[in-house]
């Protein structure tokens, strides 16, 4: 069997981000804001629970520097929806 690794926030670092650093929300390259072997939604609970957003499958993110940018997430509202989709730039 192939392991893969799929990246994601831990609970610890996502409650971080939201209590100590004052996110609006968190954006990543991957299909989830959780790492592939989680067995529960943590990340999602801890950011959408403080009601912050989570943008996943955002492309050419590494190309964003990692402090500077300002990201702009624009997206209809979703009503009855759990998500949907969005176009996302970075301006650096």
């Amino acid at each position: 069997m192939i392991s893969r690794v799929i990246p994601g926030f831990s609970e610890q670092a996502a409650r971080f981000l939201v209590t100590d650093r004052d996110i609006v929300g968190a954006g990543v390259d991957t299909l989830s804001l959780d790492k592939a072997e989680a067995q529960k939604f943590v990340a999602h609970l801890a950011f959408l629970g403080a009601g912050k957003y989570g943008v996943e499958l955002i492309a050419n993110l590494g190309r964003v520097p990692a402090a500077g940018a300002t990201i702009i997430v624009g997206a209809p509202k979703h009503e009855g929806a759990s998500g949907g989709p969005a176009r996302v730039y970075a301006v650096v």
